[in-house]
């Protein structure tokens, strides 16, 4: 709206400023929208403004007029055009997708982390993250990804490597991880070109004195990076499984048979696996696109649509999901550092493994390791992640 060429009037725009500000927050629906804007979930912040529905205020639900009377702020009344205005808008998916893209940067992060310590575990062939290799291979997001994997794993005296080529979900991180990097930048991209948009319909041209009608609501730029960024987030989740796999599986690299410190019939991280594949599966299952479900509605004006609100909200779901995985990862990789005497980690990935064992000891004895993995991902997802 602060782009221009609404139509709304001034005194609106000041009280969706003030709402905003007192912390005064519609409560709305989360379905409704097939992304040719997102009229159906807008009305719940057009309502709030005129102090009907219901509001969130300081984390409290209520009515729309209690919130805006205990915050001090009146009901506004709506001239020509500014319902439609407020309405007509793509502001969910936008706003929501901006959150998704802020997510998934972190998850990113982590699951970085995770993966140099696996590499650390298992004693993986550092040499895959040498820069001439990725250099050989123009893909900015290989690169970038092979750095950072690189720069948590320095030190001044490099471990001989166990193998000459590790499976292929330790080998290729950089090159998955990269896929990622491009895929959240396209959908940043997205986003950020939706929030810097004037795109309501019709569209009014003050200086031209003309209202056109216009499709610059319509978001399917917005739906197509979020699918496509599902998929990327799958291929990491699904590397991180296997992963996973590796390191909890018959004794890779000389890791003791499921990460168990006692052998024997222990089942160590093994049960586990069941769980890991689970949730590999619901990411998949949400990795399908739905861009393209939608029928012809409005007397078959309306015969296109983009499904944008339930692609950005399927890929958080799946960030959410992986970062489940990354906790997994986290801790069978923490668990096969603990196995190897006398090994000594790099700065970071020391870090890294301290950031666990402060929120999860090692497993000495077979025990329930669903609260341990809880723990991890509460942190993980929450913000108090301490590595």
């Amino acid at each position: 709206l602060s782009v221009g060429g609404s139509g709304l009037s001034p005194s609106v725009f000041v009280a969706l400023v003030d709402a905003l500000n007192a912390d005064v927050h519609p409560v709305m629906p989360s379905l409704g929208s097939i992304g040719a804007g997102d009229l159906v979930l807008m009305t719940a912040l057009a309502r709030m403004l005129t102090g009907e529905g219901e509001a969130d205020y300081q984390g409290r639900r209520m009515p729309a007029a209690k919130a805006l009377m205990i915050a001090r702020l009146a009901p506004i009344s709506l001239a020509p055009k500014d319902g439609l205005s407020l309405i007509n808008a793509s502001a969910v998916s936008a706003g929501s997708g901006a959150l998704a893209v802020t997510d998934a940067l972190s998850a990113l992060a982590q699951q970085q982390q995770a993966g140099a310590l696996t590499m650390e575990g298992i004693g993986a062939n550092r040499t895959i993250l040498d820069p001439r290799l990725h250099m050989a291979r123009p893909a900015a997001g290989q690169q970038q990804a092979a750095k950072v994997l690189h720069d948590l794993l320095v030190r001044d005296e490099a471990p001989a490597p166990t193998t000459l080529q590790d499976p292929l979900s330790i080998r290729c991180m950089p090159s998955i991880h990269g896929a990622l990097i491009e895929a959240i930048g396209q959908a940043r991209q997205a986003v950020e070109i939706e929030l810097n948009a004037a795109a309501d319909n019709p569209l009014v041209l003050g200086d031209d004195e003309l209202v056109l009608s216009t499709g610059n609501f319509h978001t399917a730029s917005i739906a197509l990076a979020f699918e496509t960024l599902g998929l990327a987030i799958a291929q990491c989740a699904a590397a991180s499984a296997a992963r996973f796999i590796q390191l909890t599986g018959s004794g890779r690299n000389g890791l003791p048979k499921y990460l168990s410190p006692v052998g024997g019939a222990s089942a160590g991280f093994v049960p586990l696996q069941k769980t890991v594949t689970s949730i590999l599966a619901a990411i998949r299952h949400k990795a399908n696109p739905v861009m393209l479900d939608f029928l012809p509605v409005s007397e078959g004006v309306e015969d296109h649509a983009t499904q944008t609100p339930l692609a950005v909200a399927k890929c958080a779901g799946m960030i959410a999901l992986w970062r489940r995985l990354i906790a997994f990862e986290l801790m069978a990789a923490a668990q096969a550092i603990d196995l190897r005497d006398g090994f000594t980690l790099a700065p970071h990935t020391a870090a890294i493994h301290t950031g666990i064992r402060s929120l999860v000891p090692m497993l000495k004895e077979d025990r329930p390791l669903g609260i341990d993995a809880e723990a991890l991902y509460a942190a993980l997802a929450g913000g108090s992640w301490p590595a």
